[in-house]
Formats: C-alpha cells, sequence, structure tokens
C-alpha cells in the first residue's frame, strides 16, 4: 500500500512539474507537507494520550516503537523547519504570482 501512496505522489509531482507554474507548483507541495505534519502531530498525540494496552508480540512491539520514536523526530524536526523557514514559507503561501513576475522585470 506505501508503494502505490508513493508513486501516486510521484505521478502527481511529475504532472505539477510540467503543467503548472513553479510558485503555484510550491504551495501546493509546502501546503501539503505542512498538512501531513499537523495530521502526523495529532495521530501521534492521541497514540501519546490514549495509553491504551495493545497485545504484540515482541516483534512488533520493536517496530512499532521505532515508528513512533522517528515519527516524534519528525514532528520535532518538522516544528524546528517550520520555525526556521517561516518567511520563505509565508512567502510561498501567501505571495501572488504576480509577484515573482515584478521581480524579474525589474533585474532586467
Amino acid at each position: 500500500m506505501e508503494l502505490y501512496i508513493f508513486f501516486a505522489f510521484l505521478l502527481l509531482y511529475v504532472i505539477t512539474a510540467f503543467m503548472l507554474p513553479k510558485r503555484l507548483q510550491q504551495k501546493i507541495w509546502t501546503v501539503a507537507f505542512i498538512l501531513s505534519f499537523v495530521v502526523t502531530s495529532v495521530a501521534i498525540g492521541f497514540v501519546r494520550l490514549s495509553q491504551q494496552d495493545v497485545m504484540m508480540n515482541a516483534n512488533q512491539l520493536n517496530w512499532y516503537y521505532i515508528l513512533f520514536l522517528f515519527g516524534m523526530i519528525s514532528v520535532a524536526l518538522g516544528i524546528f523547519n517550520l520555525w526556521m523557514y517561516r518567511k520563505p514559507l509565508w512567502h510561498i503561501i501567501f505571495e501572488k504570482e504576480d509577484d515573482e513576475d515584478d521581480d524579474e522585470d525589474s533585474d532586467k
């Protein structure tokens, strides 16, 4: 299932790379990353707060721990990245495409 999702996103990326302007492509993929970051954070929060006992064998427990650990690492790194790149993200998401064209004309 994960491979289907990966290849679907890869195909979607190739389509957007050839058919959309660069600024719109950046908006789409940046917003998609932010949304996936938020959903992952909420899901890990629910797992952490529910504290339910789950019957697993030792092998499954190791894999779930690794998934949880790397999920938490990605959430922490995502928070740092959102903070460090807040101004470029703001420009990518909220600037209009016309603003980019004006900058290119003034350089000539």
